[in-house]
Protein backbone atom coordinates (compact mmCIF):
# COMPACT_ATOMS: atom_id res chain seq x y z
CA UNK A 1 0.00 0.00 0.00
CA UNK A 2 2.52 2.31 1.22
CA UNK A 3 4.53 1.68 -2.03
CA UNK A 4 0.77 2.53 -4.38
CA UNK A 5 0.77 6.11 -2.03
CA UNK A 6 4.56 6.67 -3.32
CA UNK A 7 3.40 5.94 -7.22
CA UNK A 8 0.50 8.20 -6.64
CA UNK A 9 2.27 10.63 -5.37
CA UNK A 10 5.30 10.56 -7.98
CA UNK A 11 2.80 10.34 -10.50
CA UNK A 12 1.24 13.70 -9.22
CA UNK A 13 4.32 15.52 -8.42
CA UNK A 14 4.67 15.35 -12.36
CA UNK A 15 2.02 16.57 -12.98
CA UNK A 16 2.25 18.76 -11.01
CA UNK A 17 5.81 20.19 -12.93
CA UNK A 18 3.65 20.35 -15.93
CA UNK A 19 1.51 22.86 -15.06
CA UNK A 20 2.79 26.40 -15.87
CA UNK A 21 1.83 29.84 -14.30
CA UNK A 22 0.00 32.50 -15.94
CA UNK A 23 2.13 35.21 -14.47
CA UNK A 24 4.95 33.11 -15.26
CA UNK A 25 4.08 32.51 -18.69
CA UNK A 26 2.79 35.81 -19.56
CA UNK A 27 6.16 37.09 -18.01
CA UNK A 28 8.17 35.14 -20.69
CA UNK A 29 5.90 35.44 -23.40
CA UNK A 30 6.32 39.88 -22.53
CA UNK A 31 9.57 40.04 -22.32
CA UNK A 32 9.96 38.65 -25.74
CA UNK A 33 7.62 41.15 -27.15
CA UNK A 34 9.58 43.67 -25.47
CA UNK A 35 12.98 42.98 -26.95
CA UNK A 36 13.97 45.84 -29.16
CA UNK A 37 15.10 43.65 -32.02
CA UNK A 38 11.22 43.11 -32.67
CA UNK A 39 10.02 46.54 -31.65
CA UNK A 40 8.99 47.01 -35.40
CA UNK A 41 7.97 43.05 -35.24
CA UNK A 42 4.54 41.83 -36.20
CA UNK A 43 3.75 38.88 -33.52
CA UNK A 44 1.37 37.06 -32.95
CA UNK A 45 2.03 34.33 -29.83
CA UNK A 46 -0.21 31.71 -27.36
CA UNK A 47 0.03 29.50 -24.98
CA UNK A 48 -3.72 27.30 -24.23
CA UNK A 49 -4.67 24.90 -21.79
CA UNK A 50 -6.23 22.06 -23.45
CA UNK A 51 -8.54 20.29 -21.16
CA UNK A 52 -9.89 23.87 -19.65
CA UNK A 53 -10.17 25.25 -23.02
CA UNK A 54 -8.33 28.32 -21.68
CA UNK A 55 -5.36 30.91 -22.98
CA UNK A 56 -3.01 30.72 -20.22
CA UNK A 57 -1.03 33.23 -22.09
CA UNK A 58 -0.81 35.53 -25.22
CA UNK A 59 0.83 38.65 -26.98
CA UNK A 60 -1.58 39.65 -29.93
CA UNK A 61 -2.95 36.74 -30.06
CA UNK A 62 -5.84 37.88 -32.69
CA UNK A 63 -3.28 39.12 -35.55
CA UNK A 64 -2.73 37.87 -38.69
CA UNK A 65 0.62 36.82 -39.65
CA UNK A 66 2.83 35.36 -42.07
CA UNK A 67 2.89 31.28 -41.63
CA UNK A 68 5.53 29.84 -43.86
CA UNK A 69 5.04 25.94 -43.41
CA UNK A 70 3.09 26.43 -40.09
CA UNK A 71 0.13 26.26 -42.33
CA UNK A 72 1.25 22.66 -42.91
CA UNK A 73 -0.34 21.73 -39.88
CA UNK A 74 -3.57 23.03 -40.93
CA UNK A 75 -3.67 20.77 -44.01
CA UNK A 76 -2.76 17.89 -42.82
CA UNK A 77 -5.01 18.22 -40.04
CA UNK A 78 -8.21 18.59 -41.78
CA UNK A 79 -6.73 15.44 -44.11
CA UNK A 80 -6.59 13.51 -41.34
CA UNK A 81 -10.15 14.23 -39.98
CA UNK A 82 -11.79 14.17 -43.42
CA UNK A 83 -9.81 10.61 -45.33
CA UNK A 84 -8.78 9.34 -41.95
CA UNK A 85 -5.04 8.13 -41.01
CA UNK A 86 -5.36 4.76 -42.44
CA UNK A 87 -6.15 6.67 -46.00
CA UNK A 88 -4.05 5.45 -49.05
CA UNK A 89 -3.61 6.21 -52.40
CA UNK A 90 -4.52 3.73 -55.10
CA UNK A 91 -2.47 4.11 -58.10
CA UNK A 92 -3.68 1.36 -61.30
CA UNK A 93 -1.56 0.15 -63.87
CA UNK A 94 -3.66 -1.67 -66.47
CA UNK A 95 -2.36 -3.24 -69.98
CA UNK A 96 -4.83 -2.83 -73.04
CA UNK A 97 -4.15 -4.85 -75.85
CA UNK A 98 -3.48 -8.26 -76.68
CA UNK A 99 -1.26 -11.03 -75.28
CA UNK A 100 -0.04 -14.08 -77.16
CA UNK A 101 2.42 -16.22 -75.53
CA UNK A 102 5.28 -14.33 -73.91
CA UNK A 103 4.36 -10.74 -76.30
CA UNK A 104 2.14 -8.36 -75.51
CA UNK A 105 0.85 -5.71 -78.02
CA UNK A 106 -1.16 -2.70 -77.05
CA UNK A 107 -0.23 0.03 -73.56
CA UNK A 108 0.51 0.00 -70.35
CA UNK A 109 -1.44 2.44 -68.47
CA UNK A 110 -0.83 4.31 -65.72
CA UNK A 111 -4.04 5.85 -63.94
CA UNK A 112 -2.74 9.20 -61.91
CA UNK A 113 -4.84 9.88 -58.50
CA UNK A 114 -2.71 12.52 -57.53
CA UNK A 115 -0.24 10.40 -55.44
CA UNK A 116 2.56 12.23 -54.00
CA UNK A 117 4.80 9.21 -53.20
CA UNK A 118 5.61 7.60 -56.16
CA UNK A 119 8.94 6.51 -56.86
CA UNK A 120 10.10 8.77 -53.53
CA UNK A 121 13.39 8.59 -51.55
CA UNK A 122 11.32 9.09 -47.97
CA UNK A 123 9.55 5.99 -48.55
CA UNK A 124 11.60 2.72 -48.82
CA UNK A 125 9.23 0.51 -47.11
CA UNK A 126 6.64 0.58 -49.29
CA UNK A 127 7.41 -1.24 -53.00
CA UNK A 128 8.25 1.09 -55.80
CA UNK A 129 5.84 1.10 -58.59
CA UNK A 130 8.51 0.76 -61.55
CA UNK A 131 9.35 -2.32 -59.53
CA UNK A 132 5.69 -3.76 -59.01
CA UNK A 133 5.06 -2.90 -63.01
CA UNK A 134 8.49 -5.34 -63.96
CA UNK A 135 7.83 -7.71 -61.61
CA UNK A 136 4.13 -7.98 -62.88
CA UNK A 137 5.12 -8.52 -66.09
CA UNK A 138 7.52 -11.31 -65.26
CA UNK A 139 5.10 -13.00 -63.42
CA UNK A 140 2.70 -13.04 -66.69
CA UNK A 141 5.86 -14.67 -68.58
CA UNK A 142 5.67 -11.57 -71.05
CA UNK A 143 9.50 -11.05 -72.72
CA UNK A 144 8.56 -8.28 -75.05
CA UNK A 145 6.22 -5.61 -74.90
CA UNK A 146 5.13 -3.66 -78.35
CA UNK A 147 3.40 -0.61 -77.76
CA UNK A 148 2.99 2.57 -75.01
CA UNK A 149 3.39 3.56 -72.05
CA UNK A 150 0.99 5.81 -70.92
CA UNK A 151 0.63 7.88 -68.05
CA UNK A 152 -2.87 9.53 -67.64
CA UNK A 153 -1.84 12.65 -65.97
CA UNK A 154 -5.18 14.37 -65.97
CA UNK A 155 -6.34 14.42 -62.49
CA UNK A 156 -5.41 17.43 -61.24
CA UNK A 157 -5.76 20.93 -63.33
CA UNK A 158 -2.83 22.18 -64.74
CA UNK A 159 -0.71 24.46 -63.40
CA UNK A 160 0.97 21.90 -61.18
CA UNK A 161 2.08 25.09 -59.33
CA UNK A 162 0.37 27.81 -56.86
CA UNK A 163 -0.02 31.10 -59.18
CA UNK A 164 0.52 32.53 -55.43
CA UNK A 165 4.34 31.08 -54.86
CA UNK A 166 7.05 33.25 -56.20
CA UNK A 167 8.67 32.85 -59.32
CA UNK A 168 12.57 32.14 -57.64
CA UNK A 169 10.43 29.30 -55.94
CA UNK A 170 9.14 27.08 -59.03
CA UNK A 171 12.90 25.75 -59.75
CA UNK A 172 13.49 24.38 -56.79
CA UNK A 173 13.65 21.51 -54.75
CA UNK A 174 11.05 22.92 -52.74
CA UNK A 175 8.85 24.50 -55.03
CA UNK A 176 7.77 21.15 -56.89
CA UNK A 177 4.57 21.53 -58.44
CA UNK A 178 1.78 18.43 -58.11
CA UNK A 179 0.18 16.61 -60.52
CA UNK A 180 -1.84 13.17 -61.23
CA UNK A 181 1.52 11.77 -61.60
CA UNK A 182 3.92 12.62 -59.00
CA UNK A 183 7.40 10.68 -59.35
CA UNK A 184 10.43 10.23 -57.80
CA UNK A 185 9.21 13.46 -55.59
CA UNK A 186 9.01 15.34 -58.42
CA UNK A 187 12.52 16.33 -58.64
CA UNK A 188 16.07 15.96 -60.94
CA UNK A 189 19.73 16.77 -60.84
CA UNK A 190 20.68 19.43 -63.15
CA UNK A 191 24.51 18.69 -63.49
CA UNK A 192 26.76 20.84 -65.97
CA UNK A 193 30.23 22.14 -66.19
CA UNK A 194 30.64 26.04 -66.04
CA UNK A 195 33.46 27.73 -67.83
CA UNK A 196 33.72 30.76 -66.40
CA UNK A 197 32.72 32.92 -69.31
CA UNK A 198 28.81 32.37 -69.19
CA UNK A 199 28.96 29.31 -71.49
CA UNK A 200 28.16 25.52 -69.85
CA UNK A 201 29.18 22.66 -71.20
CA UNK A 202 27.80 18.48 -70.31
CA UNK A 203 24.49 20.03 -69.09
CA UNK A 204 21.96 17.17 -68.49
CA UNK A 205 18.95 15.92 -65.76
CA UNK A 206 19.56 12.51 -63.98
CA UNK A 207 17.20 11.04 -63.72
CA UNK A 208 16.29 12.03 -67.26
CA UNK A 209 13.72 14.84 -67.39
CA UNK A 210 12.25 13.89 -70.85
CA UNK A 211 10.29 17.00 -72.33
CA UNK A 212 12.70 19.48 -70.07
CA UNK A 213 14.77 21.67 -71.33
CA UNK A 214 18.38 23.42 -70.24
CA UNK A 215 18.45 27.48 -71.30
CA UNK A 216 21.10 29.22 -70.88
CA UNK A 217 20.63 32.97 -70.29
CA UNK A 218 24.52 33.21 -68.00
CA UNK A 219 25.96 36.85 -67.97
CA UNK A 220 29.05 35.87 -70.46
CA UNK A 221 30.95 38.63 -68.62
CA UNK A 222 30.66 36.48 -65.46
CA UNK A 223 32.82 34.20 -63.53
CA UNK A 224 31.48 34.78 -60.13
CA UNK A 225 29.37 31.06 -58.10
CA UNK A 226 26.17 33.39 -58.11
CA UNK A 227 23.89 31.29 -60.48
CA UNK A 228 20.02 31.50 -60.55
CA UNK A 229 17.77 29.47 -61.31
CA UNK A 230 13.98 29.73 -62.91
CA UNK A 231 11.22 27.53 -64.64
CA UNK A 232 9.92 28.44 -67.38
CA UNK A 233 6.37 26.49 -67.56
CA UNK A 234 5.15 27.61 -70.87
CA UNK A 235 7.81 25.10 -72.76
CA UNK A 236 8.91 23.64 -69.58
CA UNK A 237 12.65 24.42 -68.90
CA UNK A 238 15.01 24.92 -66.35
CA UNK A 239 16.36 28.72 -66.98
CA UNK A 240 20.40 29.47 -65.96
CA UNK A 241 20.76 33.07 -65.25
CA UNK A 242 23.18 35.06 -63.00
CA UNK A 243 27.05 33.52 -62.86
CA UNK A 244 28.45 30.67 -63.16
CA UNK A 245 31.91 29.38 -61.90
CA UNK A 246 34.48 26.97 -63.36
CA UNK A 247 33.52 24.65 -62.08
CA UNK A 248 30.82 21.26 -62.26
CA UNK A 249 27.94 22.05 -60.95
CA UNK A 250 25.45 19.50 -59.23
CA UNK A 251 21.91 21.07 -58.41
CA UNK A 252 18.10 19.47 -56.84
CA UNK A 253 15.93 21.16 -58.81
CA UNK A 254 11.93 21.13 -59.61
CA UNK A 255 10.89 18.36 -62.07
CA UNK A 256 7.69 19.84 -64.24
CA UNK A 257 6.92 16.42 -66.07
CA UNK A 258 7.10 13.94 -63.27
CA UNK A 259 4.29 11.65 -65.56
CA UNK A 260 7.48 11.61 -68.28
CA UNK A 261 10.14 11.42 -66.22
CA UNK A 262 7.91 7.84 -64.61
CA UNK A 263 7.47 6.03 -68.01
CA UNK A 264 11.21 6.91 -69.13
CA UNK A 265 12.11 5.22 -65.28
CA UNK A 266 10.02 2.06 -66.41
CA UNK A 267 11.18 1.84 -69.92
CA UNK A 268 14.87 1.64 -68.90
CA UNK A 269 13.88 -0.93 -66.12
CA UNK A 270 11.80 -3.29 -69.00
CA UNK A 271 15.18 -2.97 -70.89
CA UNK A 272 17.08 -3.79 -67.65
CA UNK A 273 15.11 -6.54 -66.90
CA UNK A 274 15.70 -8.40 -70.00
CA UNK A 275 12.10 -6.90 -70.94
CA UNK A 276 12.11 -6.01 -74.80
CA UNK A 277 10.08 -2.37 -75.29
CA UNK A 278 9.21 -1.68 -79.03
CA UNK A 279 8.08 2.06 -78.58
CA UNK A 280 5.17 1.64 -81.39
CA UNK A 281 2.29 4.38 -80.72
CA UNK A 282 -1.21 3.17 -82.11
CA UNK A 283 -0.44 -0.93 -80.95
CA UNK A 284 -3.41 -1.39 -78.67
CA UNK A 285 -5.94 0.09 -81.26
CA UNK A 286 -4.75 -2.27 -83.80
CA UNK A 287 -4.78 -5.44 -82.01
CA UNK A 288 -8.02 -7.93 -82.47
CA UNK A 289 -9.03 -8.91 -79.23
CA UNK A 290 -7.94 -5.54 -76.82
CA UNK A 291 -8.52 -6.50 -73.16
CA UNK A 292 -7.82 -4.37 -70.43
CA UNK A 293 -6.20 -6.07 -67.63
CA UNK A 294 -4.98 -4.71 -64.52
CA UNK A 295 -1.98 -5.72 -64.16
CA UNK A 296 -0.46 -3.84 -60.49
CA UNK A 297 -2.63 -1.98 -57.71
CA UNK A 298 0.05 0.25 -56.31
CA UNK A 299 -0.73 1.89 -53.15
CA UNK A 300 0.63 4.64 -50.89
CA UNK A 301 1.76 4.37 -47.30
CA UNK A 302 -0.64 5.34 -44.79
CA UNK A 303 -1.90 8.97 -44.59
CA UNK A 304 -0.88 8.94 -41.20
CA UNK A 305 2.52 7.95 -41.88
CA UNK A 306 2.62 10.40 -45.13
CA UNK A 307 1.50 12.71 -43.03
CA UNK A 308 4.61 12.53 -40.42
CA UNK A 309 7.00 12.31 -43.05
CA UNK A 310 6.14 15.87 -44.75
CA UNK A 311 5.88 17.58 -41.37
CA UNK A 312 9.17 15.91 -40.34
CA UNK A 313 11.07 17.42 -43.03
CA UNK A 314 8.23 19.90 -44.27
CA UNK A 315 7.48 18.32 -47.75
CA UNK A 316 5.60 21.44 -49.67
CA UNK A 317 4.42 18.76 -52.63
CA UNK A 318 2.93 16.40 -50.32
CA UNK A 319 0.82 18.76 -48.73
CA UNK A 320 0.02 20.06 -51.78
CA UNK A 321 -0.79 16.73 -52.70
CA UNK A 322 -3.42 16.56 -49.29
CA UNK A 323 -4.95 19.52 -50.29
CA UNK A 324 -6.02 18.25 -53.56
CA UNK A 325 -7.44 15.16 -52.03
CA UNK A 326 -9.12 16.96 -49.74
CA UNK A 327 -11.43 18.97 -52.49
CA UNK A 328 -11.44 15.39 -54.40
CA UNK A 329 -12.86 13.43 -51.22
CA UNK A 330 -15.64 16.59 -51.06
CA UNK A 331 -17.12 15.52 -54.36
CA UNK A 332 -15.27 19.57 -55.46
CA UNK A 333 -12.48 19.89 -58.38
CA UNK A 334 -8.78 19.35 -57.10
CA UNK A 335 -7.67 22.56 -56.87
CA UNK A 336 -5.77 24.80 -54.22
CA UNK A 337 -8.57 26.91 -53.98
CA UNK A 338 -11.09 24.67 -53.54
CA UNK A 339 -9.26 22.40 -51.21
CA UNK A 340 -8.84 25.52 -48.52
CA UNK A 341 -12.59 25.63 -49.28
CA UNK A 342 -13.17 22.59 -47.70
CA UNK A 343 -10.16 23.31 -45.18
CA UNK A 344 -12.19 26.34 -43.86
CA UNK A 345 -15.62 24.68 -44.22
CA UNK A 346 -14.55 22.52 -41.39
CA UNK A 347 -12.73 24.16 -38.75
CA UNK A 348 -15.63 26.71 -39.39
CA UNK A 349 -17.99 23.64 -38.56
CA UNK A 350 -15.66 22.55 -35.66
CA UNK A 351 -16.59 26.31 -34.09
CA UNK A 352 -13.55 27.81 -34.63
CA UNK A 353 -12.86 31.26 -35.75
CA UNK A 354 -11.39 31.41 -38.75
CA UNK A 355 -11.70 35.50 -39.52
CA UNK A 356 -7.92 35.72 -39.31
CA UNK A 357 -6.94 32.72 -41.66
CA UNK A 358 -6.18 33.50 -44.71
CA UNK A 359 -5.03 30.19 -46.84
CA UNK A 360 -4.18 30.49 -50.20
CA UNK A 361 -2.23 27.17 -50.78
CA UNK A 362 -2.05 23.95 -48.57
CA UNK A 363 2.08 24.12 -47.62
CA UNK A 364 2.50 27.59 -46.43
CA UNK A 365 5.21 28.24 -49.38
CA UNK A 366 2.52 31.69 -50.46
CA UNK A 367 3.77 34.71 -48.50
CA UNK A 368 -0.36 35.39 -49.10
CA UNK A 369 -1.03 32.57 -46.53
CA UNK A 370 -1.50 34.69 -42.14
CA UNK A 371 -3.12 33.20 -39.74
CA UNK A 372 -3.61 34.00 -35.82
CA UNK A 373 -1.78 32.04 -32.59
CA UNK A 374 -5.36 31.83 -31.55
CA UNK A 375 -6.52 30.03 -34.80
CA UNK A 376 -3.14 27.71 -34.41
CA UNK A 377 -3.96 26.58 -30.80
CA UNK A 378 -7.92 26.24 -31.21
CA UNK A 379 -6.79 23.80 -33.95
CA UNK A 380 -4.47 22.07 -31.83
CA UNK A 381 -6.86 21.96 -28.85
CA UNK A 382 -9.41 20.27 -31.67
CA UNK A 383 -7.08 17.65 -33.04
CA UNK A 384 -5.65 17.04 -29.48
CA UNK A 385 -9.60 16.22 -27.96
CA UNK A 386 -10.47 14.20 -31.32
CA UNK A 387 -8.31 11.78 -32.21
CA UNK A 388 -9.56 9.73 -35.40
CA UNK A 389 -8.79 6.25 -35.55
CA UNK A 390 -6.81 6.17 -31.87
CA UNK A 391 -4.36 8.92 -33.60
CA UNK A 392 -3.93 12.49 -32.88
CA UNK A 393 -2.21 15.06 -34.60
CA UNK A 394 0.54 15.25 -31.90
CA UNK A 395 1.93 11.79 -32.28
CA UNK A 396 2.73 13.06 -35.79
CA UNK A 397 4.92 16.01 -35.20
CA UNK A 398 8.17 15.76 -34.77
CA UNK A 399 10.26 16.56 -30.97
CA UNK A 400 12.11 20.28 -31.36
CA UNK A 401 15.18 18.99 -30.67
CA UNK A 402 17.43 21.29 -32.56
CA UNK A 403 14.84 22.96 -34.37
CA UNK A 404 14.83 26.08 -32.59
CA UNK A 405 17.57 28.14 -31.50
CA UNK A 406 20.52 26.22 -29.78
CA UNK A 407 19.39 26.77 -25.95
CA UNK A 408 16.56 24.54 -25.83
CA UNK A 409 18.43 21.31 -26.81
CA UNK A 410 20.50 21.48 -23.46
CA UNK A 411 17.03 21.19 -21.28
CA UNK A 412 14.23 18.52 -21.38
CA UNK A 413 12.34 20.34 -23.59
CA UNK A 414 13.80 19.08 -26.51
CA UNK A 415 12.10 15.98 -26.34
CA UNK A 416 9.51 17.30 -24.38
CA UNK A 417 8.18 19.61 -27.02
CA UNK A 418 6.56 18.54 -30.51
CA UNK A 419 6.46 21.47 -32.92
CA UNK A 420 5.94 22.53 -36.49
CA UNK A 421 8.43 25.03 -37.61
CA UNK A 422 8.14 27.62 -40.34
CA UNK A 423 10.49 29.94 -42.09
CA UNK A 424 11.16 32.43 -45.06
CA UNK A 425 12.65 35.65 -45.32
CA UNK A 426 11.16 37.17 -42.25
CA UNK A 427 9.09 34.59 -41.31
CA UNK A 428 10.12 32.35 -38.21
CA UNK A 429 6.61 30.64 -37.14
CA UNK A 430 6.57 27.41 -34.67
CA UNK A 431 3.38 25.70 -33.49
CA UNK A 432 2.97 22.56 -30.85
CA UNK A 433 2.25 20.85 -27.98
CA UNK A 434 3.94 20.15 -24.27
CA UNK A 435 4.09 17.63 -22.84
CA UNK A 436 5.14 15.78 -26.17
CA UNK A 437 3.44 12.20 -25.10
CA UNK A 438 0.32 13.48 -23.18
CA UNK A 439 0.10 17.57 -24.30
CA UNK A 440 -1.78 19.59 -21.87
CA UNK A 441 -0.67 22.76 -23.55
CA UNK A 442 -0.76 23.93 -26.86
CA UNK A 443 1.01 27.43 -28.11
CA UNK A 444 2.04 28.95 -31.57
CA UNK A 445 4.78 32.01 -31.97
CA UNK A 446 4.20 33.56 -35.13
CA UNK A 447 6.85 36.57 -35.73
CA UNK A 448 7.32 38.55 -38.99
CA UNK A 449 10.12 41.35 -39.20
CA UNK A 450 12.77 41.92 -36.87
CA UNK A 451 15.99 43.16 -36.47
CA UNK A 452 18.41 40.57 -35.40
CA UNK A 453 20.03 37.69 -36.85
CA UNK A 454 17.05 34.63 -37.47
CA UNK A 455 20.44 32.86 -35.36
CA UNK A 456 19.64 35.00 -32.25
CA UNK A 457 15.80 34.96 -32.94
CA UNK A 458 15.83 31.68 -32.77
CA UNK A 459 16.96 32.24 -29.32
CA UNK A 460 15.27 34.52 -27.67
CA UNK A 461 11.91 31.93 -28.94
CA UNK A 462 13.93 29.43 -26.64
CA UNK A 463 14.36 31.67 -24.19
CA UNK A 464 10.39 32.29 -24.02
CA UNK A 465 9.48 28.88 -24.05
CA UNK A 466 12.10 27.94 -21.18
CA UNK A 467 10.31 30.79 -19.53
CA UNK A 468 7.13 29.41 -19.89
CA UNK A 469 7.31 25.32 -19.57
CA UNK A 470 10.50 25.17 -17.26
CA UNK A 471 12.89 22.25 -17.68
CA UNK A 472 11.87 18.92 -16.55
CA UNK A 473 15.16 18.02 -15.25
Amino acid sequence: MKKIATTIAAVLTAIASWAITTPGAQQAIDALASDSALEHASMSIAVADIAADTIVASHNINLACITASTMKTVTSATALLLLSPSYTFHTPVYLVGETKGNKFKGDIVIKGSGDPTLGSAYCPATPDIVGEITSALQQRGIKKVTGQIVAVDTLIPFPGYNGWWDCGDLSTDYGMGVHGINYSDNRTHLKFTGTGNGTIAQARFEPPAPGVGIVNRLDPGGSNDALSLYLDTGNPAVVLAGEAAARDYDILVACPTPAAMLTDSLQRALSNQGIKFKLKPGAAGKTKHCDTTLLVMHKSPKLASIVSSLLDRSDNMWTEALLRAIALHSGRRPTASQGVEVVDSLWQASGLDTGAKFQYDGSGLARANKNSARFFVKMLDYMATHPVEGTCLHQLMPKAGKRIGKLLPATSLSTGIVLKSGSMTQVQCYVGYYPASNPRYSWAVLINNWNCSRAALKNKIDNMLIGIFGDMH
